[in-house]
């Protein structure tokens, strides 16, 4: 009798336990603060470079790095003013290059010597919704001289000067000929 009766109470201890836990279970799903959702920005970029085939008369894919990039401070800035202060009527779409090989760091301004010359000059990338909150900005280059060791792109709030770097990527070097394309897309999105 006395095994039965304790028998009893832990499972009556074990039923009001899980209830227990059911109750703070749903309280807290519908009534935490942790529930709150956040924003935040995932970026990668994409660089693929052709050479010109003349036999075929077309263009053939030679290089392709796909990596995440990094968001500088003032790149966060700029997200903040955008979405709650005094909007820029300059998109985030400015495409440049670099043949530095720094490695971006959330201090920067703008890349270090951007190349302003050889058809890989700062560019208006293309603007493509991609569903909701994800975007792509892509440009494509063409090289009019030969380049060694193209390897950082920016993505620019402005067409020029300093001051106006949303992200920035390091990636592994390419070197371009007098003709060859350079196609950067820059992936972004919201979650």
């Amino acid at each position: 009798m006395t095994k039965n009766r304790l028998i009893a109470g832990v499972a009556l201890i074990v039923v009001l336990g899980l209830v227990g836990a059911i109750a703070a279970f749903v309280v807290d799903q519908e009534q935490s603060p942790e529930t709150v959702t956040s924003l935040s920005i995932r970026g990668k970029v994409v660089v693929e470079a052709y050479h010109y085939d003349e036999k075929t008369g077309t263009y053939v894919l030679f290089y392709r790095d796909e990596s995440s990039n990094l968001m500088v401070n003032i790149g966060f800035d700029w997200v903040e003013n955008q979405l709650g202060d005094s909007p820029d009527s300059n998109p985030a779409k400015w495409i440049s290059l670099s043949l530095s090989s720094s490695s971006p760091v959330a201090g920067w301004t703008q890349i270090p010597t951007e190349i302003a010359a050889d058809g890989l000059s700062r560019a208006a990338g293309t603007y493509s919704d991609e569903g909701t909150g994800a975007w792509n900005i892509v440009y494509e280059f063409t090289a009019s001289a030969t380049l060694t060791d193209v390897q950082l792109t920016g993505l620019q709030s402005a067409p020029s000067g300093d001051g106006n770097l949303v992200a920035a990527k390091e990636f592994t070097p390419v070197t371009l000929n007098n003709g060859d394309k350079l196609t950067i897309t820059w992936i972004l999105t919201l979650i």
